[in-house]
C-alpha cells in the first residue's frame, strides 16, 4: 500500500476482523431478542382470535429457524481482507561479503566452571567450606 514510490507501505488496523468475544455477545444478544419475540408470538396465541391469529402463528414458527441461524452465523471481518507485510526475501550469504572476525578469538576456548546458585536461596558464605568437609 505504498503511497510514492519509495515510501514505507503502511497497514490498517481496522482491517484485523472483528473481535471474537465481541462477536458472540452480539449474537447471543440477537438470539435472546429472537426468542422473546417467539415467547411473545407463543403467549399471544392464548388471546388473538380471527384472521390475526396467523402472525403469531408464523412468529412461533419461524422465529426459532431465524433465532439459531443468527446464533451460528459468525463474522469473518468483512469483505475486506487482512493487510499483511509481504515477507523478506531470504538472500544467500556469501563468504567474500561476510566480515571477518578476528583469528585470535577464534582460536581461544574459554571454558567457564562455575556451581550453579539459586536465587531463591542465599548459600552462606561457609557453605562451601561445609559441603567440602562433608565430602571428605
Amino acid at each position: 500500500m505504498p503511497r510514492k514510490s519509495g515510501e514505507t507501505p503502511s497497514y490498517r488496523v481496522t482491517s484485523a476482523g472483528v473481535n471474537p468475544t465481541e462477536d458472540r455477545a452480539h449474537r447471543m444478544k440477537m438470539y435472546f431478542i429472537a426468542m422473546t419475540l417467539r415467547l411473545a408470538c407463543v403467549l399471544s396465541l392464548f388471546w388473538v382470535t380471527g384472521w390475526w391469529l396467523v402472525f403469531p402463528v408464523v412468529g412461533a414458527i419461524v422465529l426459532p429457524w431465524f433465532a439459531v441461524m443468527v446464533g451460528n452465523a459468525v463474522a469473518h471481518g468483512g469483505e475486506e481482507t487482512v493487510a499483511a507485510p509481504d515477507p523478506l526475501p531470504l538472500s544467500s550469504l556469501n563468504v567474500e561479503e561476510t566480515p571477518q572476525a578476528p583469528t585470535q578469538a577464534a582460536s581461544e576456548l574459554l571454558i567457564v566452571d562455575v556451581d550453579p546458585v539459586r536465587r531463591s536461596s542465599p548459600r552462606p558464605a561457609n557453605a562451601q567450606h561445609l559441603s567440602e568437609e562433608e565430602t571428605a
